[in-house]
């Protein structure tokens, strides 16, 4: 992981870290019956912790019920060691939707709604298991470069499930967004999960649970351990730079002046990247977008403005999808003109960046977090090269695309240009 330790070590001699809040593997519950002690992870603290409950030394937590049938005896410290050992016939979890599902092993086919999913299987080792997908894998501009290996499956719909062409396919596991809400009498015989994989803050958590569910916990440990020190090394770098001073940002996504609050997906890159949003306390709809007026931007005078693009959303491509940067120039041209936010300082300044949405809806946000901190920052992390992070993240986890960032695709623009990359 050379460009991560590079990250790592020029972020360190910048600046002593003192007290950063960055999100991490522990600031996550693992939901997973078993995982008695409540942390991230299912190991043997959590035997230790449900002997205790039946010693009587220790309350039971919700999660201590490892074989989930009603009651904490000796048989659910035989579930825990059979989850670290891998050798459990079934394990129940909690999901995105706050649902509870029973899953029995081993999984064999994933029938798959979204390509946020696909991502998490691709980083997972699981696409051989896919057996159906959404329509957009397979329609998507973006989708189709980036899952060459799911073109050609079968398809099941997409926001709106098909439900007979599911249960056609016969898999063990469907992996649904929550607010598709799937009807559980309609899949007979077939476990429904809700993971969304698009909000950037609960993505670790639900990396390690379907983890758990398919077998490769060490491989969800091993994205994790790949974004931490990215984020955390970040906030390190960022620490001295006071939250009055911070770089403030107007952050619009599909349509003119739709926002994010700190709940969208984008809103918590920005952040984590150490910018204000300035629409981070605002209340909008679940899924964090809202709409604001001409007059709120002009008022709020933001530094940066940052546009997302790509997947034909406004008329734009961007990300995997093209070489051509012509539709991202388009946009920001667009934005530099209109003439009532001609008084804003990102407008009067040309600080408008464009941002693709495929590095940001998905287990990818990590790669939009390092693009977002060299644009708000480029002289505290001059010796920081996002594009060699990019790169490594797509050769650890994405290796039979067999990318080259430097040469293929359009994820930011202007496009970065730094000493590293001229090296």
């Amino acid at each position: 992981m050379k460009a991560t330790l590079e990250l790592v070590m020029v972020l360190s001699s910048c600046i002593i870290l003192t007290t950063t809040v960055v999100a991490s593997a522990s600031d996550f519950t693992l939901g997973i019956y078993g995982n008695a002690n409540m942390d991230d992870t299912i190991n043997e603290q959590d035997i230790a912790y449900v002997q205790d409950v039946i010693r009587g030394t220790k309350s039971a937590t919700n999660l201590a019920d490892a074989n989930y049938d009603g009651k904490i005896d000796e048989m659910d410290v035989v579930q825990i060691e059979q989850i670290i050992n891998s050798t459990e016939k079934k394990i129940t979890i909690i999901d995105s939707a706050n649902k509870t599902a029973t899953v029995k092993f081993p999984v064999k086919s994933i029938a798959v709604c979204g390509t946020e999913k696909a991502v998490a299987l691709r980083i997972l080792g699981a696409t051989d298991r896919v057996v159906g997908v959404a329509e957009s894998i397979v329609t998507k501009d973006y989708a189709k470069k980036f899952f060459p290996e799911l073109q050609g499956l079968p398809t099941i719909g997409d926001m709106e499930i098909d439900y007979e062409a599911v249960l056609a396919l016969k898999p063990d596991i469907i992996i649904t967004y929550s607010v598709q809400k799937a009807e559980n009498d309609k899949l007979p015989g077939v476990t429904i999960l809700n993971f969304d994989f698009y909000r950037a803050r609960s993505i670790f958590k639900e990396m390690k649970t379907l983890g758990y569910v398919l077998g490769s916990e060490k491989r969800a440990q091993e994205y994790i351990d790949f974004c931490e020190p990215i984020i955390r090394n970040i906030a390190t770098g960022l620490d001295g730079v006071p939250s009055d001073k911070r770089a403030r940002v107007y952050l619009e996504a599909q349509g003119d002046y739709v926002t994010h609050s700190k709940m969208g997906a984008a809103g918590y890159q920005i952040e984590l990247a150490g910018g204000n949003n300035l629409a981070a306390d605002m209340v909008g709809k679940a899924t964090g977008s809202l709409e604001v007026d001409p007059e709120w931007v002009l008022k709020e005078n933001p530094d940066i403005i940052v546009k997302m693009v790509g997947w034909n959303r406004d008329n734009t491509t961007a990300g995997y999808e093209t070489n051509d940067f012509k539709s991202m120039a388009t946009m920001r041209d667009r934005i530099l003109n209109r003439s009532e936010l001609a008084r804003v300082k990102a407008i009067e300044n040309k600080k408008i960046e464009m941002l693709a949405y495929d590095i940001t809806y998905n287990p990818d946000y990590i790669i939009s977090v390092a693009y977002l901190a060299k644009l708000f920052y480029p002289e505290l992390f001059k010796d920081v090269d996002p594009v060699a992070i990019h790169q490594e993240y797509l050769d650890t986890f994405h290796k039979g695309l067999n990318w080259n960032v430097r040469k293929n695709g359009t994820f930011v623009y202007p496009p970065i240009t730094t000493e590293v990359n001229a090296k």
